[in-house]
């Protein structure tokens, strides 16, 4: 044989053994390229970061070109946090926001609004899926800026235990303030005779002032004028009058609801429901599934009394995208898939889902817990703070004073507190605009 015909054999073979070792580095060579790092900042903690870590995992499968960090921020100051990692340009990608903060933080400009973001060409995004109401508080100024994580309207729980010892019929969605008084008047009990209530109608939330807007709004009445201006003629309408003297006079003329224990605390520090001693509550979907738990209760859930109009108002969180983002195409394709159907089936394990579909595919909707909470997302009136931004630094603290002296003192002229109340908030209104 000659060279020449050994050589072609040989370049041949050298080639083949290349081509060997190519295929097998390739794999290796793809795994070793660098992957775009997104960080999640939360507020959440403990067991709460569960389905948190659930989605990322399944989000990492999809999209292995980005690696997910969450991040925890602890402490009572979480927004002040964030906002100074805003300003030292190293925010997490995606933050967690509550409803309270919106206008705080796009104002700071600590956020890319999504608008664009929904209608690319190549990750847009059906809002359509979402469940009536929910993306309202993340929109400021015409735009939107959050997209939901888990949300609460409020609720009327009971406790059927007392409403069978009592022979007392269990509530209905069709009931009304006077329906209500009925009921929690039939359950208030001296069950050993010594003139001392031993079973209270309904266990109310004192000075919760987020939670008392639904009774302005079931009234009829808002606490600001719709363009956020003016508390005068709202704070002090005849509507929230109505409204604050009903309030109070659950606790002071009517006496079906137990005194607060301390104002100083949320809510007024009373636990008669969980003790099993009253047989109402007004409050968020927060707390059911330790109620589901408690011996002394037997759960139902229906929704707040209409009086002029049916109402409620809405708890919510959402994720945003941060504007110190050094990845926004990457950190939208995580924040849609963190919001959309798919988390969905893991958020719903954890608190009500957002996502329409899911809701009604997993039976919550129909569940007559569930679903009352559901339900009542069609029923949501604004909350103060979406007309002013302000609303916590003037008309809060105006009508927290206002709750605290009308249960405070059964002799209060409601009309009157209410009438320094409006004329509080509008004074602090001015002083911060300059007005």
């Amino acid at each position: 044989m000659s060279n020449f015909q050994i050589i072609p054999r040989l370049l041949r073979s050298l080639l083949l053994s290349l081509l060997i070792v190519l295929l097998i580095a390739a794999p290796a060579a793809a795994q070793d390229a660098p992957k775009i790092i997104l960080r999640v900042g939360t507020g959440d903690s403990g067991e709460g970061l569960n389905p948190h870590q659930q989605i990322i995992e399944l989000f990492e499968a999809e999209n292995p070109d980005i690696l997910v960090q969450l991040e925890a921020v602890a402490g009572r100051d979480y927004y002040a946090r964030l906002l100074t990692q805003v300003a030292a340009d190293a925010a997490p990608d995606i933050m967690q926001i509550g409803d309270d903060a919106v206008s705080q933080f796009v104002d700071a400009g600590a956020l890319l609004p999504l608008d664009d973001f929904i209608t690319s060409a190549n990750y847009p995004l059906d809002t359509g899926i979402y469940l009536p109401g929910l993306l309202q508080p993340g929109q400021y100024q015409g735009r939107l800026y959050f997209l939901p994580k888990d949300y609460s309207p409020l609720a009327i729980y009971y406790n059927k235990k007392l409403f069978d010892q009592f022979n007392v019929p269990y509530p209905d969605d069709h009931w009304t303030w006077d329906d209500f008084l009925a009921t929690a008047q039939a359950l208030t009990q001296d069950t050993n005779g010594d003139g001392t209530t031993d079973v209270w109608g309904i266990q109310l939330p004192a000075n919760w002032t987020s939670g008392f807007e639904y009774w302005v709004a079931a009234a009829g009445g808002s606490l600001i004028s719709p363009d956020g201006t003016s508390y005068e003629g709202y704070m002090d309408s005849p509507a929230t009058v109505s409204a604050v003297k009903f309030y109070a006079d659950l606790y002071n003329v009517y006496q079906v609801a137990p005194p607060p224990s301390d104002l100083s605390l949320f809510g007024g520090g009373n636990s008669e429901f969980d003790s099993g001693t009253a047989a109402m509550r007004l409050f968020g979907r927060w707390p059911q599934a330790g109620m589901l738990q408690n011996p002394n209760i037997d759960l139902g859930v229906v929704s707040p009394p209409t009086d002029a109009t049916r109402a409620n108002v809405l708890f919510w969180g959402g994720f945003g995208i941060s504007s110190t983002t050094k990845n926004a195409e990457a950190a939208w394709r995580f924040l849609r898939f963190y919001t959309g159907p798919t988390a969905a089936e893991i958020w719903k394990d954890w608190a009500l889902p957002t996502v329409a579909s899911v809701a009604e595919s997993s039976g919550l909707q129909a569940d007559p817990r569930e679903g009352v909470w559901i339900q009542q997302l069609n029923n949501l009136a604004p909350r103060a703070y979406t007309f002013n931004k302000l609303w916590g630094q003037t008309g809060d603290n105006a009508l927290r004073t206002a709750l605290e002296t009308v249960l405070i003192d059964p002799g209060a002229d409601v009309r009157a507190v209410m009438t320094q109340a409006a004329q509080d908030a509008q004074a602090a209104l001015d002083q911060l605009t300059g007005q």
